[in-house]
């Protein structure tokens, strides 16, 4: 069963607002485009598993853990009565060769390649082990979930470790004999204690330093036409209710300026007045949590991102999208 839910990474949805709002440096778009791929890859992960099936198990995705003061990232955990498998998600696409420890991809050698990051993340789990006392395995393998990544090696103890797209199944399949009892149980609340939080995104801008205004959500466009509770988009056609798209507009905020703080009146300026003070001033007691009293009131996102807010909050909502 998943115990935890895949969302975009933090770092993805600061780049994809970004992109709306700035033109992105060939870094920063190589990037965008390289987060992006990743988080394909750990959807198709995902959806190949749910068809297999995994109510024998406990699944952690996409989670940081702090082990004796160093914090390692994991794409996917899979816990049994027999311990913890490690799988580490590449979605790498073309053709790729091994010789030695050095992987390459045409005549560029990869700076840090795959094997060494997993063993890096299973050490981690070994460790943790150890100093708890626990006896369970730790195992791990590599995922490659393209269907055009074909990896060229004459490394056998390499091959033992790889999982390509078309044996995703069978491998998933290895648990079916697997069961989450009493102890699975007890390493996935030990795994479940050492979860924090992403600490390594940093990134944002400077308030002012990107446009503002609203975009359409559809098309991206900020040729915008304001109607009685919708804004129409006059570049593809789409409508979207003005709620919808002030949630947009807190999400961006959110993940573009780190710690700002969120107030009516830097939210005016964002969305370059475009929806009047009191509609703002509902929207984000609606969808925010505020802090502070009278003048000093800021407030802070409730939701991880705007599908999170979008998903929880559309049943109830009157007006209603129109996406071309």
């Amino acid at each position: 069963m998943f115990t935890t839910e895949r969302k975009l990474p933090e770092e993805l949805l600061y780049y994809r607002a970004l992109n709306y709002r700035a033109s992105l440096d060939k870094d920063s778009y190589d990037r965008k485009n390289r987060l992006e791929r990743g988080f394909t890859g750990e959807q198709k992960y995902d959806e190949i598993l749910d068809q297999t099936g995994h109510q024998n198990m406990y699944i952690f995705r996409d989670i940081y853990l702090n082990i004796g003061g160093s914090i390692t990232q994991y794409d996917a955990l899979l816990i049994t009565e027999s311990g913890i498998a490690v799988n580490e998600i590449k979605n790498f696409t073309g053709e790729y060769r091994v010789e030695g420890s050095s992987w390459y991809t045409g005549n560029y050698i990869l700076p840090d390649d795959a094997p060494s990051q997993l063993r890096r993340a299973a050490g981690k789990l070994m460790r943790l082990r150890q100093k708890l006392g626990y006896d369970f395995a730790v195992t791990g393998k590599l995922i490659f979930p393209d269907e055009n990544f074909h990896l060229y090696s004459r490394e056998e103890n390499l091959w033992n470790q790889v999982v390509l797209r078309s044996e995703m199944g069978d491998y998933f399949r290895s648990f079916e004999n697997e069961y989450s009892g009493e102890f699975a149980s007890k390493l996935a609340d030990l795994v479940e204690q050492h979860i924090v939080a992403n600490p390594y995104f940093k990134l944002g801008v400077e308030f002012g330093s990107i446009r503002n205004g609203l975009y359409c959500g559809g098309c991206g466009s900020f040729y915008l036409k304001k109607q009685y509770f919708h804004f129409a988009c006059q570049s593809c056609g789409s409508r979207e209710s003005t709620e919808t798209h002030l949630v947009r507009a807190m999400s961006d905020f959110k993940y573009l300026f780190g710690s700002a703080r969120m107030t009516t009146k830097r939210i005016m300026e964002f969305i370059g007045e475009m929806v009047d003070y009191r509609t703002v001033f509902r929207a984000l007691n609606k969808y925010c949590y505020a802090e502070g009293r009278r003048k000093s009131t800021h407030y802070k996102f409730k939701y991880y991102d705007f599908d999170e807010a979008m998903r929880k909050e559309i049943p109830g909502r009157k007006y209603k999208d129109y996406l071309k």
